[in-house]
């Protein structure tokens, strides 16, 4: 059910991973995971979904996360040990919650911004990243991936061999994240920034 297998460190990568799959090289996630699929998740597990074709604005995957960071044209979220269930329901913390769905209201949910207290990172846990635009056919694509903390001995979709051949489009995708796309690689992971200070963060790559 992985789109891809790897590091996504910059836009160029996502971007790159979007028209494979647009070119029908790489499969688009067509429906939620299963739990059988949520338990395969692993670090360098990578998603791309269309969300009118998917039927889904947001990703569940059964996991615990804290609140969003920005990271250059990413948001990230680290895995939390047990469930946040004191966010959801009546009196929940979260100011996006408004208009939820009952799928995007579990904890596997992007959705919240404050820690609730008693709860913590997970030691082993996984880092989970989205990346979100609208291209010029008006399609909502999304991508989630995964990794752990330690040394990433992944490939990246702007270096693997079996990828070189896929150009973007031109006109397909937003100039903005082209732009990013053209940013220097860097080796450091995604918790960190990636860009210098004179690109700033876009949140609307985000969920609403």
């Amino acid at each position: 059910m992985e789109t891809y297998h790897g590091v996504v460190r910059t836009p160029a990568d996502a971007i790159k991973l979007f028209e494979a799959c647009r070119l029908g090289l790489l499969p688009r996630v067509q429906r939620r995971l299963s739990e059988k699929e949520r338990s395969a998740i692993r670090s360098g597990s990578v998603f791309v979904w269309d969300e009118r074709e998917a039927g889904m604005r947001r990703w569940t995957d059964g996991k615990s996360w804290s609140a969003s960071r920005v990271s250059g044209s990413f948001l990230t979220y680290r895995e939390m040990e047990g469930k946040r269930g004191n966010a959801f329901g009546g009196g929940g913390s979260s100011r996006r919650g408004a208009g939820k769905t009952p799928d995007s209201g579990r904890g596997s949910d992007e959705d919240h911004d404050d820690e609730p207290d008693g709860y913590r990172y997970k030691p082993d846990g996984l880092t989970k990243q989205s990346f979100s635009i609208t291209n010029s056919a008006g399609q909502h694509l999304h991508l989630i991936a995964y990794y752990s903390r330690g040394p990433l001995d992944l490939m990246q979709p702007s270096t693997d061999p079996s990828l070189r051949h896929i150009v973007p489009a031109k006109g397909m995708y937003p100039e903005s994240s082209l732009a990013e796309a053209a940013a220097p690689v860097t080796r450091a992971p995604m918790h960190q920034p990636t860009y210098p200070p004179h690109h700033p963060p876009h949140p609307h790559h985000g969920y609403p």
